[in-house]
């Protein structure tokens, strides 16, 4: 912090400016700003334009470990849990063969009863969508990954 103007008997402290490191595509398609609280650390997110993804609806990422986001269109009750699964996928289990399950498992964990119902059958459908929306990609890690993700909730109830 950097001193700042002094008033009466007081002092004001001035925050020192952050730097916004976002790439500019966050930064162009930003609705909001937040942060979630996951280990005793805050991470902060961004909300952004459900139009960035027309075709992923409820889209969103925390590409590798850096500028954690999520659509607009994501119902605010459902966001906490899916922001949890992403910084647990590509923090905590990086690299890890199984992570997306496990950090689905997790994310379930945290997730109040009342909504579980429509709350599996959001995520369901997210991932169906998001099994299509990669079936082009080479990347046959990451499809394994929400193939396994998308089997896992299929057999909850």
């Amino acid at each position: 912090m950097r001193r700042g103007k002094s008033f009466f008997n007081f002092i004001i402290m001035e925050k020192e400016p952050t730097l916004d490191t976002r790439p500019d595509w966050i930064r162009t398609n930003e609705v909001a700003t937040n942060e979630i609280e996951h280990g005793g650390k805050k991470f902060p997110y961004t909300v952004l334009k459900r139009e960035l993804a027309p075709t992923l609806p409820g889209f969103l990422g925390y590409p590798n470990g850096e500028h954690l986001f999520i659509s607009e269109d994501v119902p605010e009750k459902f966001r906490a849990p899916q922001l949890i699964h992403e910084i647990v996928e590509f923090t905590e289990l990086k690299g890890v063969k199984g992570r997306c399950v496990e950090a689905l498992k997790r994310e379930l964990a945290v997730m109040s009863e009342e909504i579980r119902q429509e709350y599996l059958e959001y995520r369901r459908n997210f991932f169906a969508k998001l099994i299509e929306y990669y079936k082009e990609s080479k990347d046959e890690d990451f499809k394994v990954e929400i193939q396994a993700s998308y089997e896992f909730l299929q057999g909850l109830k």
